[in-house]
């Protein structure tokens, strides 16, 4: 399913290689010794492409997510032959949302052998609910662009007023992304992992060790994050999204996300690379999003034991101070943080908690 979802970090240093491995949408960028990450230049918006790492061993390649269509995918991949020969023996997939998995069909044909990696929540998702759920999102996003057209024309933003300069840069990467799905998706193949995992996988290439773990729920049931300890190096995924996080109300598990954040910080990485977002060189950020969730499932517990209705607990769930410090003065990250953030938020931690009073 597409995610039509949705900069406070000073911590950010970007490597970028030679010109020949860069591209007009994203940067090639040395996270360390034969790791690379693709990360996207496209203005945070209410749709994202997702980063792509590289890793590069002594004698293959295992990639980190793939993207929302086979064109993007063939534009990264492209950038990967820029680096190396060697051929991509896995590809992980830290979830199962659409603009982490749509591309994987490109290495498929790439690299006849192949495996794909995920969590077992993930191949049971992607032709089940997966499916429906993309079928929901070809129907729908059709009718949200030309809405955001309406807006561009009419020079209007959805917190009200006019467009600032913000807005308008992601209202146009919106469309482009959500163009790009809508034209590509009713044709593409969808590849289930090969590979599954509950808790732990840990490969081996030559002289690196790759653990591919599930700390817990998070932003789906099925998140997994690729650990490279020698490196000192985490892979994300969408448990880590910059500059605002993004919560599905039915999918999301906002009652234990921020212990699964915690369980990612123990992992002490020098560097994180989120799946959304520039790469992370402290853990501040981190530590702020799992303070917000942790304070979520506070507050809509304490709620629900009130008897509140789910919309009096969004009246009562105060998240201002996150809201401050994570979207700051910017009107364009306000909006993304009521949409993605505070509502779905919300709902998901109220459902959680409701489960848990209705349990004998």
């Amino acid at each position: 399913m597409l995610l039509f979802r949705a900069c406070l970090f000073a911590s950010i240093l970007l490597t970028p290689l030679a010109a020949a491995a860069q591209s007009e949408k994203f940067d090639v960028v040395k996270v360390a010794e034969g790791v690379y990450a693709t990360l996207r230049k496209d203005s945070p918006g209410l749709a994202a492409e997702a980063n792509t790492v590289f890793i590069i061993n002594a004698d293959d390649v295992v990639v980190v997510d793939t993207n929302i269509s086979a064109s993007s995918t063939r534009e990264v991949l492209a950038a990967l032959r820029k680096l190396t020969g060697k051929p991509v023996r896995y590809v992980v997939n830290t979830h199962w949302h659409d603009d982490h998995v749509l591309g994987n069909q490109v290495y498929r044909e790439a690299f006849p052998g192949v495996e794909f990696v995920a969590h077992a929540r993930t191949r049971e998702y992607l032709p089940t609910t997966g499916l429906s759920n993309r079928k929901q999102a070809l129907a729908g996003v059709p009718g949200f662009l030309s809405f955001l057209k309406g807006q561009l024309e009419k020079n209007l933003s959805l917190g009200g007023g006019p467009l600032t300069e913000e807005e308008r840069a992601g209202y146009l990467n919106d469309i482009k992304i959500g163009e790009r799905f809508v034209a590509e998706t009713p044709g593409a193949e969808i590849v289930l992992p090969s590979l599954t995992l509950e808790e732990r996988l840990t490969l081996r290439r030559g002289e690196r060790v790759i653990e591919i773990v599930h700390l817990g729920p998070g932003h789906t049931g099925g998140d997994i994050v690729v650990h490279l300890p020698r490196e000192g190096v985490v892979i994300a995924g969408d448990l880590v999204v910059w500059p605002v996080p993004y919560v599905g109300a039915e999918q999301s598990h906002v009652g234990e996300w921020g212990a699964t954040l915690e369980k990612l910080l123990a992992l002490r990485p020098a560097i994180i690379v989120p799946g959304h977002g520039p790469l992370l060189r402290d853990d501040s950020y981190v530590r702020l999003v799992a303070a917000m969730f942790a304070s979520v499932k506070r507050q809509t517990e304490a709620a629900v034991s009130r008897g509140e209705t789910l919309e009096q607990a969004r009246k009562s769930v105060n998240l201002e101070e996150f809201r401050k410090q994570i979207a700051g003065e910017s009107r364009f990250r306000g909006v993304l943080f009521r949409n993605y953030v505070a509502g779905p938020a919300v709902a998901a931690a109220f459902r959680e908690a409701s489960a848990k009073r209705q349990k004998p």
